[in-house]
């Protein structure tokens, strides 16, 4: 998120990005194709619907609350249900555009966290599925160029009579705007200090990976990398949501996962493996991270 959107949200007091999550795929309503004969405006709405829109021709202008957007060819805009919309005689006659209107689901019993599980920590418990993330609001990304022909499949998918049309559909349109999403991440990190920041938090994750058979060492850490744990901790927060020492530990529990997985030894010998001393304090933080005992995770796997 750049910093002209945060202040123009900061001055609004209304947060105009739309969230999904990754427990609920969004679920779509209908989804279209529209093209102009002469000038057009937006209609005056307020919906209870989210709405994704992209240009394939001309100009689209949009204004949702006292925002102005104008959307070219090949740009996108996300328009978040129960804000008002509504538009000025400003879009381009000949102007086309795909349109898919959807509905963000969250489980309001979940406090869902804003940033995702590390691609490095492999092994999975329900609650790392507990965190959102918010569309890129408007412009373009490096998928763009695919976007009309997988928005075209998408439409002609949508006019198929077929078993499970929609939960199908939905599932494509989530795929489209994962990819949205993980291609903005990218962009922002090469244009910002953030790129900064998971470079350090990459080299961060390296010495955790090959030193997860034994205790943390914050002086290790700082002088291997040569730069301040203060700063090292802080960047790797900000980046990643989760501290040092949390996905240091969460690493130990994969290799042990591994061992249990690929090894015949109890708990109390990949406890040592590990470097705790006390095997049941090691059971107690394996319980912690993966949501129940060694002992009883070991029976999932077939040997």
């Amino acid at each position: 998120m750049n910093q002209e959107r945060l202040s123009e949200k900061e001055v609004s007091g209304i947060d105009t990005d739309i969230y999904l999550t990754a427990d609920r795929m969004p679920l779509v309503r209908d989804i279209g194709w529209n093209q102009t004969r002469s000038l057009y405006t937006h209609p005056d709405r307020i919906l209870d619907y989210d709405v994704f829109l992209f240009v394939t021709k001309g100009s689209m202008q949009v204004i949702e609350e006292e925002t102005e957007f104008v959307i070219g060819a090949g740009e996108h805009l996300f328009l978040k249900k129960g804000l008002h919309h509504g538009g000025l005689p400003r879009t381009e006659p000949g102007t086309s555009w795909y349109w898919i209107h959807f509905k963000a689901v969250a489980d309001g019993r979940v406090s869902y966290k804003e940033h995702l599980p590390m691609l490095e920590l492999g092994t999975y418990h329900p609650h790392h599925y507990e965190y959102r993330f918010a569309m890129p609001k408007h412009g373009v990304s490096s998928i763009h160029h695919t976007l009309e022909t997988r928005l075209l499949k998408l439409l002609d998918d949508y006019h198929l009579q077929q078993e499970h049309r929609m939960t199908r559909i939905s599932m494509q349109a989530y795929h489209l705007f994962l990819d949205l999403h993980q291609a903005s991440v990218k962009r922002e990190s090469r244009e910002d200090s953030a790129g900064k920041k998971a470079a350090v938090t990459g080299r961060v994750i390296t010495y955790l990976t090959e030193h997860a058979d034994r205790d943390f060492d914050s002086e290790s850490l700082s002088g291997q990398l040569k730069l301040n744990y203060s700063y090292l901790s802080s960047a790797f927060k900000k980046s990643t949501g989760q501290s040092i020492v949390e996905v240091h530990t969460k690493l130990r529990m994969n290799k042990a996962i591994d061992l249990m997985r690929n090894t015949s030894l109890n708990v109390s010998e990949i406890s040592e493996r590990l470097g705790y001393k006390n095997p049941y304090y090691f059971s107690r933080v394996f319980k912690k991270v993966l949501g129940e005992a060694p002992s009883s995770y070991r029976r999932h796997f077939y040997k």
